[in-house]
């Protein structure tokens, strides 16, 4: 994600949680919206950009120069335990899968094989995050909370690319691939605002959340959401999500990872 991107995306976020905030602390009563499970499903229109590095730097390709990688449709889901007051038990789930074919043109080489120019060559990438975690509400009011989530993001990414590639002095049809798992810890702010007076029907929710591991790499998530109730227990959900802004370090035996997914999503959420 461009820098201007990304600093406008924290912003709003961050604008939305302070409001949130603020609200929470001035409110008291009973809070609207109490539930015991609560299930979310959303459409995501992610934009992937990034590169991806051969393992031992064996050579690395760009999602979007080399291979002109555009938006496609996935979707994200959220199961939330809400078995005390305060307290949440959360799993966060977002299969992503693209794949572009693309004359290249430049030379490319990854983990051994080496692609000509004007060779048409398929590539592929594939995550699935599986992010279970535990999170606190400091502040639950009747206008909504504020609070901080602890997450393990558990990361499974592969990529390969296939087309007419050199071994050794050798052409042929080749595929090389590799892969990464990366389990993730990530903590930050979480939050929901309710700007009607005693009524859930209009809800800005989002959250913030991210690590860094010095040598290893770093991973940044972020979302703000906009939710209108058309059920009792149904609300209508819609904002812009960054799933991902990754980047993971390579070794020997691992590709390394410099990855952004982020765009529009909308949805449902469910409450019981």
């Amino acid at each position: 994600m461009s820098f201007p991107a990304c600093k406008a995306v924290f912003s709003t976020v961050l604008l939305l949680l302070a409001a949130m905030a603020t609200a929470s602390a001035q409110d008291s009563g009973t809070e609207p919206g109490q539930y015991k499970w609560q299930v979310d499903a959303t459409w995501w229109f992610s934009n992937p950009t990034g590169s991806v590095h051969g393992a031992n730097s064996s050579g690395s390709f760009d999602l979007n120069s080399d291979f002109g990688f555009g938006s496609y449709s996935t979707f994200s889901g959220k199961v939330d335990w809400h078995f005390k007051r305060k307290h949440h038990l959360t799993l966060r789930l977002a299969p992503v899968t693209s794949e572009r074919t693309r004359a290249i043109t430049r030379q490319i080489e990854f983990q051994g094989v080496t692609y000509d120019v004007g060779t048409q060559v398929t590539a592929d990438i594939n995550t699935f995050s599986a992010a279970p975690g535990y999170q606190y509400d400091f502040i639950r009011r009747d206008r909504g909370y504020l609070g901080g989530a602890v997450q393990i993001n558990l990361v499974n990414t592969t990529s390969s690319l296939k087309g007419v590639g050199t071994i050794n002095g050798v052409t042929g049809e080749r595929t090389a691939s590799g892969s990464i798992f990366a389990p993730l810890p990530i903590i930050g702010p979480i939050g929901r605002w309710y700007p009607l007076h005693d009524s859930d029907r209009l809800a800005f929710d989002g959250y913030v959340q991210g690590m860094y591991f010095f040598g290893y790499g770093d991973f940044i998530s972020a979302r703000g959401l906009v939710l209108v109730k058309f059920h009792p227990h149904w609300n209508f959900i819609a904002g812009y999500e960054m799933g991902t802004d990754l980047s993971i370090h390579g070794s020997t035996d691992n590709i390394g990872l410099r990855l952004t997914q982020k765009g529009p999503v909308a949805g449902i959420e469910g409450s019981w």
